[in-house]
């Protein structure tokens, strides 16, 4: 509906349709074709700022430029995964995408996508703690790029919705047949009438800004798609009593031969 009340679906249908095709199978096709060109670019920006970094990371001379190309390419590799989560979304709700699994440990996943966050939390100044066994391989059959993807929504949504000194708990552990993976932290709560509706697809959140304004925030029903498709479960919840606001996964355990 317009602002005025009147139906806005004939003119909406129209420039769809004028810009991405006139059916779903040439709206998906022209929508994943724009994915593309999008990436393209943003990848190349990805791996000259890598490259430039790499050759200057212990130029004395060079410390502000460095910091600042990392500022620089941490966005670049947000907006690449953005793009990413919001084209395999749709694939997903489509029942497009068929996933690459291989064994992996989740505690190494973890690791690894908090050392490829390590510039951004340290900019928010963000307090990690997590218990990760480190004499226990937490193993599973995942499609590892996913699963890498959705660790580092969970923590960009945190990096989002807190404040300096904000708390982010991580931890990993097996129950039963399961791995559980839980993203706790101390930044703004969810309403609780809008738990479920965090992890489905929406335009705008406002459910976690307690009123104000938020992004689109892919993020989260992207990973709940990704959990779902490997035959998971996923969680949001916050607790008032606690001040956390936890984000739970659980992973089936697939033995592999």
């Amino acid at each position: 509906m317009s602002k005025n009340g009147t139906s806005m679906t004939d003119d909406t249908t129209s420039a769809t349709g004028n810009l991405l095709g006139g059916n779903e199978n040439d709206i998906t096709g022209t929508t994943w074709l724009l994915g593309h060109d999008l990436k393209s670019p943003t990848a190349i920006i990805i791996s000259t700022l890598e490259m430039v970094i790499a050759l200057h990371e212990d130029d004395d001379d060079m410390v502000h430029t460095v910091r600042l190309l990392k500022g620089a390419l941490v966005a670049a590799r947000r907006e690449y995964n953005m793009v990413c989560d919001l084209l395999d979304l749709a694939r997903f709700e489509l029942k497009q995408y068929q996933l690459q699994r291989e064994p992996a440990d989740m505690g190494a996943l973890l690791l690894q996508s908090l050392e490829d966050d390590a510039y951004s939390i340290e900019i928010k100044k963000i307090q990690i703690e997590t218990d990760i066994p480190k004499d226990q391989a937490l193993v599973t059959d995942v499609d590892i790029e996913l699963i890498g993807r959705v660790f580092s929504a969970l923590i960009d949504n945190t990096i989002k919705f807190t404040v300096r000194d904000d708390v982010l708990k991580i931890s990993v552990k097996r129950v039963g047949d399961t791995i559980e993976i839980v993203f706790m932290d101390t930044g703004r709560p969810i309403f609780a009438e809008f738990e479920q509706s965090l992890v489905e697809r929406a335009p705008q959140w406002e459910n976690r800004q307690a009123g104000s304004r938020s992004s689109v925030g892919m993020g989260i029903p992207f990973a709940n798609a990704v959990i779902k498709a490997h035959g998971g479960k996923f969680f949001a919840h916050s607790d008032t009593a606690t001040g956390f606001t936890q984000f739970k996964l659980t992973l089936p355990v697939i033995e592999s031969n």
